[in-house]
């Protein structure tokens, strides 16, 4: 409220700015008024002081804007328009050198030149002793480039196109040296560095329309520009429209791509390898170990910030640990994909099953993913001992093989046990159901104090009378779960006590003898579970 009164502060003494104007201008000019009526200029009433000030004249305002037009002879005023669509003002604040009106919004039925040509960017006042006409813009919404889209290198005479919002009233396309990031970062009347002009462009596409969530006007818009001679190597490309300037990086070559985020070191055969990232333009292999995939093989979003990798062959074992993404621009390399090392148990006869039941079921995935652990149970509640997935390495009390390629000082909230899951609509994570998974993991040499009653579980952080999981049951790298599809859990061993607080090196000399993961559901509130597991596995996720 506080803001509010402020804003209604400053409008009230803007306005008596306007009356003591009005007033010492009537003082100072021996007219009363009646003469031909003129317009002489255009005062913004506007609480952002930051764009703008009483002290200055304007041509130029967005709809929904006060405005305060300022002339000689204007009492009297019958009727004021503007854009020639009449307005409503007030005539008690109607002076012979001021008006005081508020442009209409879109939203209200207020028409812009920038969609009808027929439109004038003009205000006129009609008096009682004649009319006044002065030029004034009103604007459509501020412009904003979403993206360039064009083939590289890039070369005069080239086409590409531009995608944004409110690319409309267009004066002036042009490509500078300066690059859009010093752009962002300094501050700017007017666009510096070295220019080319555009001067070959259509629009393609002009789709205005009401936005239902801001319920405000806004133009989709495509524009399609022909490359002038003598561009920079790198800059911007910039586009002046009458509401505002709009820029976004230009480059002759694309800059080196760059991967931010993996959806999972080991997918499964038939999941969608999710890569997100920047630069990813006309991307001509992605190489992972001894496979190499052509760009028939995968999708990239018009973003250009996404890939999208049907997932259908495993790397060879011993093939190199790492993913390459190439294009023009150089390549972008994640390292530890698809690392063997990493790997507890696949199912296919690397690990022992303990045989304790109920035990899940183990099916062959009928591709080159071989088996994978099924448990498909109805749970009807106080289940203190459900179905499970129960493996050691063998039965000599070895240690499972742990990777040599995570860093010996990680952290163990940096190492995480990760298996592959298809959640086939299960009912956890809902009010309905109080199931959950309960972890085990028990290291060397410490089955006495697992079975005194110490145990090695993972702890759930939050657990209440909802029976709402913190962080969600079967949750991935954001803490999200999801639905009839396959992706990766993971789950800090630091979350397991007996290595909390761990550095790698102590995990492994610590070493895992056995893992389970059990049904479970102490509440009484029924559910099915429907999960099938696979390549159980620990690995190292760096914190960003």
């Amino acid at each position: 409220m506080k803001t509010i009164n402020q804003h209604k502060s400053l409008l009230l003494v803007l306005l008596a700015m306007v009356f003591s104007f009005a007033l010492a201008a009537c003082s100072d000019d021996d007219s009363t008024g009646g003469g031909q009526p003129e317009i002489t200029s255009v005062k913004i009433l506007s609480s952002d002081t930051a764009n703008y000030s009483y002290d200055l004249t304007y041509t130029k305002a967005s709809p929904g804007t006060m405005i305060a037009i300022m002339g000689k002879s204007l009492d009297g005023a019958l009727k004021v328009y503007v854009n020639n669509q009449e307005v409503y003002f007030n005539p008690t604040m109607n002076t012979d050198h001021s008006i005081i009106v508020t442009i209409p919004s879109e939203a209200d039925g207020f028409k812009l030149s920038a969609f009808d040509s027929t439109i004038p960017d003009e205000i006129r006042v009609e008096t009682t002793h004649g009319s006044a006409v002065f030029s004034f813009k009103i604007t459509a919404p501020g412009p904003q480039i979403q993206r360039l889209e064009g083939e590289y290198p890039r070369k005069a005479g080239d086409m590409v196109k531009l995608y944004g919002l409110n690319l409309v009233d267009i004066q002036k396309i042009f490509v500078s040296d300066v690059q859009a990031a010093q752009l962002d970062t300094t501050t700017w009347t007017e666009v510096p560095g070295n220019k080319v002009d555009v001067t070959k462009y259509t629009t393609l596409t002009m789709d205005h329309h009401l936005n239902d969530a801001t319920q405000a006007y806004e133009t989709t818009s495509v524009i399609s520009l022909e490359l002038p001679a003598n561009l920079p190597d790198s800059g911007s490309l910039v586009v002046e429209c009458a509401a505002g300037t709009a820029y976004v990086p230009f480059s002759v070559l694309p800059g080196k791509p760059t991967v931010l985020s993996v959806s999972s070191d080991m997918p499964q055969i038939g999941e969608n390898l999710i890569l997100t990232g920047r630069e990813f333009v006309q991307v001509s292999s992605i190489t992972y170990g001894d496979v190499t995939l052509s760009d028939k093989d995968f999708t990239v979003s018009a973003t250009q910030d996404t890939i999208t990798i049907p997932f259908a062959k495993k790397p060879a074992v011993g093939s190199a640990t790492k993913l390459t993404v190439t294009t023009p621009g150089g390549t972008a390399v994640v390292s530890n994909f698809y690392d063997y090392t990493t790997i507890l148990t696949t199912f296919d006869g690397d690990a022992t099953d303990n045989g304790w039941g109920p035990n899940a079921l183990y099916e062959d995935a009928g591709n080159a993913d071989g088996k994978f652990a099924h448990i498909n149970v109805d749970d009807n509640g106080s289940n203190y001992w459900g179905t499970m997935i129960y493996f050691r390495k063998d039965w000599n009390g070895n240690s499972f093989p742990l990777s040599a390629n995570i860093p010996s000082t990680a952290s163990s909230k940096e190492v995480y046990l990760a298996y592959n899951v298809y959640d086939n609509n299960s009912d956890f994570n809902s009010s309905t159901f109080s199931g959950m998974i309960r972890y085990l993991i028990q290291p060397i040499g410490d089955a006495e104090n697992y079975w005194g009653g110490q145990g090695f579980g993972f702890a759930w952080k939050e657990m209440n009378v909802s029976w709402e999981f913190t962080p969600a049951v079967l949750a991935d790298i954001n803490g999200k779960p999801h639905k009839g599809q396959w992706y990766r859990v993971v789950i800090p061993l630091d979350n397991f006590a007996c290595f909390k607080g761990m550095t790698y090196a102590d995990i492994v000399k610590t070493g895992i003898n056995q893992f389970r993961f059990m049904e479970y559901n102490e509440g009484a509130t029924k559910g099915h579970v429907d999960i099938k597991v696979d390549n159980v596995r620990v690995i190292y996720v760096p914190n960003k």
